[in-house]
């Protein structure tokens, strides 16, 4: 329990403002002091700054006769000297994919991303969207039954991000996700049997900056937030009505990372955080349980360092102390950890063929003699980005 407590943790530490793609998941939870393009996902207003530019992901590649996970792509045009457009294919993003799943239902399939970005001059403001679906239908004629199902997201983000003094910048984001999935079996009497998630509305915001101290060096404060909660409703043959309990989630983020430019074009990223979940699942009134994750500190070392003009060599390490605690039945359990177990840690590199760019990551536990890399697995991954600007 105590490790599945610390997987979650993780999970949210790496997943917890930004895309987590070739060139990110090199800087595992210490990418969220790094900024990155896929960022304009969660904040939207960061179109602005990206201009014309087109990327493919690849995907998680983790072994032999393994099927990549996590190939999507996205799109940003700037149109004029205002105005900024874009969009995303195929990404899975939301609690809905992970609440199906314990539910033995089928999630949405991959989903679509549209945003939109505005300069005001020294701010700008962004809207995005994103929804992804599935419904099937079966119908037996023989027996005269039907059965409906279906599940969805719909995300709505809004975003804004200003100048501050000298090259600095600071963002302000807030989401609303609406997750939902629904089942309806009907007999031949013509009677319904529903099962459906109620709630399932998610809430985030975010804070974050990018404030220069000196020539080469910025400070970067983070401050993330999100709330989950849903329950379930049964409605029988008969029409009686069973409501379940509820289950919720509550993540919290606050760090701080200092950015130092080396040579050109170069990085150097150290981060310190703090992060706190906690999961209690009611849905079972007989079977109440609770997660509780504490991490202080989340440690973070990132490098990316151009070799060449066409070369850039990049390196990450995680590391993770806290403590997980599980209550079940009345009975609290705390486990502290700090061993290698919780390290991240990840290789890549970028190469430039004029405008087009190929990043990807190369994760080894031979190397790093611990499991958690790129999706969590204890086995090799390898993770591959494809990349295009134009004026």
């Amino acid at each position: 329990m105590k490790w599945m407590s610390l997987f979650v943790a993780v999970a949210v530490l790496v997943g917890v403002g930004f895309a987590s793609d070739a060139r990110q998941a090199v800087f595992g939870g210490g990418g969220i002091f790094i900024p990155d393009v896929n960022d304009v996902v969660y904040i939207p207003s960061m179109a602005h700054s990206f201009g014309n530019c087109a990327q493919l992901e690849l995907g998680t590649y983790a072994g032999d006769g393994v099927v990549p996970s996590g190939q999507w792509g996205l799109f940003n045009l700037g149109i004029g000297e205002n105005l900024a457009i874009g969009g995303a294919l195929r990404r899975t993003d939301g609690e809905i994919f992970s609440r199906t799943d314990d539910f033995g239902y089928a999630a949405p399939n991959p989903g679509l991303n549209l945003w939109g970005a505005y300069n005001i001059g020294a701010a700008r403001v962004g809207l995005g969207f994103y929804m992804a679906s599935y419904s099937s239908k079966t119908t037996d004629d023989d027996s005269d039954t039907e059965s409906k199902y279906s599940s969805h997201i719909y995300s709505f983000k809004l975003s804004s991000d200003f100048d501050i003094g000298d090259g600095g910048n600071f963002a302000v984001a807030l989401g609303v996700d609406l997750n939902g999935f629904s089942s309806e079996n009907t007999n031949a009497s013509g009677q319904t049997y529903t099962d459906e998630m109620t709630g399932g509305a998610e809430i985030s915001a975010m804070l974050r900056g990018f404030l220069p101290v000196g020539e080469y060096t910025k400070v970067v404060p983070v401050v993330r937030f999100s709330t989950f909660s849903h329950s379930c409703e049964i409605t029988d043959y008969s029409g009686n009505v069973t409501r379940y309990g509820d289950y919720s989630e509550m993540n919290l983020f606050v760090g701080s990372g200092v950015n130092v430019s080396v040579m050109e074009d170069g990085l150097v990223s150290l981060g310190l955080g703090m992060l706190m979940t906690d999961t209690k699942d009611e849905i079972d009134t007989a079977n109440r349980t609770e997660e509780k994750t504490f991490i202080l500190p989340a440690l973070s070392l990132n490098t990316e360092i151009p070799l060449k003009p066409w070369l850039i060599a990049r390196a990450g390490l995680t590391k993770n102390f806290g403590s997980a605690t599980h209550t079940e039945g009345g009975i609290e359990t705390t486990t502290s950890f700090s061993e290698t177990d919780n390290m991240f840690a990840s290789i890549g590199a970028g190469i430039k063929f004029g405008d087009f760019k190929v990043d990807f990551t190369i994760s080894d536990d031979d190397l790093f003699e611990g499991p958690w890399f790129i999706g969590g697995h204890a086995c090799n991954a390898f993770k591959v980005s494809l990349g295009y600007n134009w004026e």
